[in-house]
C-alpha cells in the first residue's frame, strides 16, 4: 500500500503491514525488556543480601586465614630465633674445636709413630689382661680407700718402728749371746721340719 501524507503519495517499499508488525516487535521487546528489568530490580535487594552474606563469611575465613598466618610468622621467628642460638654455639664450639686441633696436631703428629709402635705390638691377651684389671679397679678402690687412714698413721708409727726394730736388735744379740742357743735353735728347726713332714 502507498503511503499518502498531505494529497502526496509517497511510495512504501515495505508495506504498512511490514511496518506496523516490525513496530509491534519492537513494542513487544520493549516491554519483555521493561518487564525483565522490573523483575531483576525487585530480586536485586535479595541478591545484594545474598551476596552481603557470602562477602561475611569470606571475611570470616579470611579473618582465620589471617590468624593462621600469623600464628606460624610466631612460629617461624621463634624457630629462627631458635636456629640463630644454635647458630651461634655451633660456631662457638667449631671455634673452640679448631683451637683444639691446632693445639694437639702436633702433639698427635708426634705421638703416632710411637701410638703405632704400641698398638702394632700389643696383643689380644695383652688385651683382655687390660680389660681384666679396669675391672678390679672398683675393688681395688674400696680397699685403698680403706687403707688410706692407715696410711694417714704411718707418720706417727715410724718413729716407734724404728724404736722396735733397736729394741729387736738388742734382744737378738741378747739371746745370740746366751750359751747352748745356737744348739737349741738348730733342734727347733729340726722339730718344725719334722712336723712339716707330717702335716704334708
Amino acid at each position: 500500500m502507498a503511503l499518502v501524507l498531505a494529497g502526496v503519495v509517497l511510495p512504501d517499499p515495505l508495506g504498512t503491514e511490514t511496518v506496523l508488525r516490525r513496530g509491534v516487535a519492537v513494542a513487544r521487546v520493549g516491554v519483555s525488556w521493561m518487564i525483565a528489568t522490573t523483575e531483576f530490580a525487585l530480586t536485586l535487594p535479595g541478591r545484594i543480601e545474598a551476596l552481603m552474606n557470602h562477602i561475611e563469611t569470606l571475611m570470616t575465613r579470611i579473618d582465620r586465614v589471617i590468624d593462621s598466618a600469623d600464628a606460624v610468622v610466631a612460629r617461624v621467628q621463634r624457630t629462627t630465633g631458635a636456629a640463630d642460638e644454635v647458630v651461634a654455639s655451633a660456631s662457638v664450639a667449631s671455634h673452640t674445636a679448631l683451637e683444639l686441633i691446632e693445639l694437639f696436631d702436633p702433639i698427635a703428629k708426634q705421638a703416632e709413630p710411637m701410638a703405632r709402635r704400641f698398638i702394632d705390638n700389643l696383643s689380644d691377651e695383652e688385651v683382655d689382661a687390660a680389660i681384666a684389671m679396669v675391672d678390679q679397679l672398683p675393688g681395688l678402690l674400696d680397699h685403698m680407700e680403706a687403707l688410706l687412714p692407715i696410711f694417714a698413721t704411718l707418720d706417727t708409727v715410724s718413729p716407734e718402728i724404728h724404736e722396735l726394730l733397736g729394741v729387736t736388735k738388742d734382744v737378738r744379740r741378747a739371746v745370740i749371746g746366751i750359751p747352748g742357743f745356737k744348739f737349741f735353735r738348730n733342734r727347733g728347726e729340726d722339730k718344725l721340719a719334722d712336723e712339716e713332714r707330717t702335716e704334708d
